[in-house]
Order: C-alpha cells, then structure tokens, then sequence
C-alpha cells in the first residue's frame, strides 16, 4: 500500500516508471541537480518526455496501486460505532438536524435561534448556499497537508456543520460547541488507483486535462514530490503539507476502513 508522506513505500516503483520514461542517464543527472522549488524538480524531468506520454505512464502506475488517504473529522461517540458497523457514508444533510439539535441545544441562545436550523440545513444542503456537498466524502492523500494546513476537519467537525453553526451563530459559539462535544479522528481509507485518479480529478477528467495540454494534478504531485526528494535525499516530504485531496460519492465499507485514530488535540 502506498503511503504518500512515507516515500519508501512508492520510491521505488514509481522511480521504475519514470526511468522507463526518461531513460536511466536522465534520472541519474537529475540526481545530481539542485532546485530551489518543486515544481522545477518536476519539469526538469517532464521535459525529457511530452505531456500526454508523462501523464499516462503515471496513470497507469496510480492505477496499478492501492493507497491510503485519510478523512479528518470530529464526531459523536455513536457515530464512531456507526461507522465501525456501517462504514463512512456520503454526507445526507436532512440527516444533520438530530446531531446538530443534541449539540446546538447546550448553548444559552438555542430558544433563539432553533428555528432556523432546519431552513439552514436546507440551504446549506440541497440548496448548496456554500457549494455542494450533497451526497459527497473528502479526503487528503497527505496526512501532514490535513493535519497541519486544512486542519478545520479536525477543530470543528465537517464543513457542512461548520457552516450550519456561523449561519445560526454569526460568531464561534456554533464552532465552539461543535468541538466540545465532539471527538477529533483521522479515518485511515484504503482506495484503489482508479478510485484515487477519479476521485482526485471531480469535474474535469485525468484525460480531460491532458487533452488541454497539462499533466493532471494528481499526477504533478507525484512527479514533483519525486523528483524533488530523490535531488534533495534528506528532505522530509511531510514538510510540503501537501495539498491533494479527493472526492468519493459512495460508501466506505468497514473492511476499507485501515483504522480510526483518536488524535490528542482539544
């Protein structure tokens, strides 16, 4: 399984790709470079080869991996067992209100502002006030990118609930309470290469984007992330906090859940 932040676990077969690529003596002089930013390291290597030819030998080694992203949340006891039991389901708005009532009713305010909950649910969900999450689950293929620079999965809940709670509250007694009753987990998800390549590219197409003469984001991340460590051996990748995440519409199986972290932050 392929653990992005852990370059020993994709080093090597994604090194074979490229040296199949670009030829063993070009990989060897990239070795010996030095570049200032990532994104060089990457185009130093993808200007031995085109765009489309680049693209599609890394898609066919995403497809031929298994990997691990992660799903950053804060949740109730019960749905912790829930998703043991369940799996992690797409999010159902209409199905909020019962959690979002048991957490909102502790505040002092809640007689004033309970009556807006339910048109706030609507808006937020099936009228995609703030864009659509409807039917929809998130995640990060770099845990150090989710836990250190988009870590408001992890303070507040998910977004839907965030922006429920600063509709009803205008200030961060709504964010607050969410914390409170919650607890912080990382979700470890295994997913295979075509799910990754799919779930990575949303609404325009891994081969849409080639067809526009670029190499598709998902595969850019790889490459630079190559192409910049193997130039500079000693550099720690989890310092990019890199910022590669995906969609899925369907339904986590249990068997696909690697295992549900309990983080030690407030």
């Amino acid at each position: 399984m392929i653990i992005y932040d852990l370059f020993e676990t994709w080093d090597q077969s994604f090194g074979e790709t490229i040296i199949n690529l670009v030829g063993q003596s070009a990989v060897d002089s990239h070795r010996k470079m030095t570049f200032q930013y990532i994104q060089d390291a990457g185009d130093h290597i993808a200007n031995h080869t085109d765009v489309s030819t680049a693209s599609t030998a890394i898609q066919s080694w995403i497809a031929a991996n298994v990997f691990c992203v992660y799903h950053g949340t804060r949740l109730l006891g019960r749905e912790i067992h829930s998703i043991r039991q369940d799996g992690l389901r797409p999010l159902i708005a209409k199905d909020r209100e019962s959690r979002l009532r048991a957490i909102f009713h502790q505040s002092p305010r809640w007689s004033i502002v309970k009556s807006k909950l339910a048109p706030a649910i609507e808006d937020i969900g099936s009228k995609g006030k703030y864009g659509s999450r409807e039917g929809q689950i998130h995640f990060s293929l770099s845990r150090s990118g989710l836990e250190n620079d988009f870590d408001h999965y992890l303070n507040y809940g998910s977004e839907f609930d965030q922006h429920v709670a600063n509709d009803l509250f205008n200030d961060q007694t709504g964010l607050q309470l969410l914390k409170s009753a919650t607890v912080p987990l990382l979700l470890h998800v295994q997913v295979s290469g075509d799910q990754l390549i799919n779930g990575a590219h949303p609404i325009y197409s891994y081969d849409d984007i080639i067809a526009s003469e670029e190499i598709p984001g998902l595969a850019r991340t790889f490459l630079n992330t190559w192409a910049y460590k193997i130039s500079n051996p000693n550099f720690d990748i989890k310092k990019l906090r890199t910022d590669c995440c995906m969609m899925l519409k369907n339904t986590i199986p249990p068997s696909h859940i690697i295992k549900i972290e309990e983080l030690s932050r407030p």
